[in-house]
């Protein structure tokens, strides 16, 4: 499966708007990362950066996740 942009900005949506946890948004970009391929390097990176959100040094601000969005 390829994750586009718009399925991305979906779930980081869905999370910022309290309908997934953040363990599920976590979970679904560490699967992505590891089964699925991406429509370019920048939903890569960002599906890569969501998936550490839950590592100790690898938090993403709130700010952040809403700049991601745009």
């Amino acid at each position: 499966m390829t994750i586009l942009k718009k399925l991305l900005a979906n779930k980081l949506s869905d999370y910022l708007n309290n309908k997934i946890s953040k363990e599920e948004l976590v979970d679904w970009c560490e699967h992505a990362m590891m089964e699925d391929s991406f429509e370019n390097e920048n939903v890569q990176r960002i599906a890569g950066r969501i998936g550490l959100m839950d590592t100790a040094n690898f938090e993403v601000s709130y700010e952040d996740l809403s700049s991601m969005l745009n």
